[in-house]
């Protein structure tokens, strides 16, 4: 039995479909009739409309609104359109909506019939395919689980990755960007794992296309996919932050999450798969959802903290009181935007003082160490690393300057005569050998005395007054950087812009853009 819908602004048109189908489809059809757009729309919502007769031309809703409506609805409905018009324009948009037929009033009854006829043999068609689908969809749930498993185990643990395209192949997956998210679930058990599993199947379904693994343990894996030309690492970070939202709100508030970096080869899936448990094993409870690149770079800034620090300790030997201040400046500023934890990023400046004030009291022995007795207190009621930079600031410029008092007062005669070379030829290009002989001695005792006593190298030491010679010319005259290449003894300009940036971390002109305004 097929329902049909006849529906037209003229009672005579319907009346003349309702006497056609009850000669000619009395046993076959349940007919349901419509004057309207709007009447039409309600018999769909309540009935399992097959086939619909629908003319254009009505008043309110028009016939091609209201199939547009239908057909959104139901898209499987077979839509035949009557039409007083005969014009390509409007044939040509009812069959893009997805009429099936189009015929011109008026129509007699073997057009009728016969456009009924091949509408129940559409109908028939459209129901066999979706009894097929279902059946091999039924079948498909069944093993897709185990695929997916399969898949997961694969990434693991295969050392040679290619024989991955088949499994993405299966699950009809042809992007090329993906993201591995590995889920810990604390409560999960044997009782509850299947239900959790459909509802992280349902919400992460429900927003992005993606494969899922069985629990290992209490841990899951997904594999979220994404078309590459409308790929945003920005946008992806927002969607998995909103799906992990969601589980945290419909499954669990302590769910945690680790996601990869985005993966564009399927032989790296292996590596990207690692990627997710090392982002996972980074979160915790107060900072669930970790993301692998988040991680990397606050690694980077880990080591440039470090390498900053580090290079402060040697400035503070050579009792270097401009580059002491700098630097300090320069490492209280990265560890802010680090954003630690508080206890992190004061354990890193009491670290700071207490090699600070180590220091210092090995280079000078009258040197008042009781200037570091409240570090503690001071930096453990601090509320932020911007409150502390006054008293750290203070710290350091109080151990240098004793420093550098220390290493004036033990001056030997010979750095002092090699010092005032070094200091009347800046701006030529002299070498150890050069210095040596100004001074009456030997290159190799030169560089051997000049590290005992100054503590670095002839080499390094030269370096850095140039570059505070530089320092200055680009602040305080209006020298082009080739000018002031030449005026500090490098006759390379890209050579000692390399240089510059690596003690002040710009560029020449970059420095100088910043520092005067």
């Amino acid at each position: 039995m097929y329902n049909v819908l006849a529906c037209d602004d003229e009672q005579i048109a319907i009346d003349s479909i309702k006497f056609i189908f009850e000669k000619n489809f009395q046993s076959e059809v349940n007919l349901f009739t419509a004057l309207s757009g709007f009447e039409a729309l309600n018999i769909v919502k309540q009935n399992n409309i097959d086939i619909i007769f629908m003319d254009i031309n009505m008043p309110g809703m028009n016939g091609l609104e209201t199939i547009s409506l239908i057909m959104s609805m139901k898209p499987d409905t077979v839509i035949i359109v009557l039409s007083a018009f005969d014009t390509f324009e409007y044939a040509q948009e009812a069959l893009n909506l997805g009429a099936f037929r189009y015929i011109t009033k008026p129509v007699n009854r073997n057009t009728i019939i016969q456009t009924t006829r091949s509408a129940m043999n559409q109908v028939d068609s459209k129901k066999e395919s979706s009894i097929n689908k279902d059946e091999i969809q039924k079948k498909l749930d069944a093993v897709s689980p185990m695929v997916e498993s399969d898949f997961f185990y694969s990434c693991a643990f295969c050392s040679d990755n290619e024989n991955l395209t088949p499994y993405l192949e299966y699950f009809n997956i042809r992007d090329k960007k993906y993201i591995f998210c590995a889920i810990e679930f604390p409560e999960q058990n044997d009782e509850n794992k299947h239900k959790i599993l459909s509802e992280i199947r349902a919400i992460a379904g429900e927003n992005e296309k993606c494969i899922m693994g069985s629990f290992m343990k209490n841990r899951a894996v997904l594999l979220f996919s994404f078309t590459k030309e409308t790929f945003f690492y920005e946008k992806a970070r927002e969607s998995i932050t909103s799906i992990h939202t969601l589980f945290s709100l419909k499954i669990n508030r302590n769910i945690r999450t680790g996601v990869s970096d985005v993966c564009s080869n399927e032989i790296q899936f292996g590596d990207f798969y690692s990627q997710s448990f090392i982002a996972l094993n980074n979160s915790s409870e107060n900072k669930p959802l970790v993301f692998f690149q988040d991680i990397t770079a606050s690694t980077d800034k880990t080591a440039d903290i470090k390498n900053t620090q580090e290079r402060l300790y040697k400035r503070l030997r050579n009792g270097d009181i401009e580059g002491v201040s700098f630097l300090s400046s320069l490492y209280l500023s990265g560890l802010q935007d680090m954003a630690l934890p508080s206890e992190k990023w004061k354990f890193s400046l009491l670290e700071l003082l207490v090699n600070t004030k180590s220091i210092t009291i090995s280079q000078s022995e009258t040197f008042d160490s009781a200037l570091f007795d409240n570090a503690f207190l001071i930096i453990s009621s601090a509320s932020s690393v911007e409150e502390t930079k006054p008293y750290i600031q203070q710290r350091l410029s109080d151990a240098v300057t004793a420093i550098s008092q220390k290493i004036k007062k033990a001056e030997n005669p010979v750095i002092t005569k090699v010092q005032n070379f070094i200091n009347m030829n800046l701006s030529i290009d002299f070498s150890l050998e050069d210095a040596a002989d100004y001074a009456g001695v030997s290159s190799f005792y030169l560089s051997k005395l000049f590290k005992e006593e100054m503590n670095d190298t002839f080499v390094n030491y030269v370096t850095e007054l140039k570059m505070k010679k530089a320092e200055h010319l680009l602040r305080e005259t209006d020298m082009s950087i080739k000018e002031i290449t030449a005026a500090t003894g490098y006759n390379d300009q890209n050579y000692f812009s390399k240089i510059f940036k690596n003690k002040y971390e710009v560029t020449p002109s970059e420095y100088r853009r910043t520092n005067i305004q």
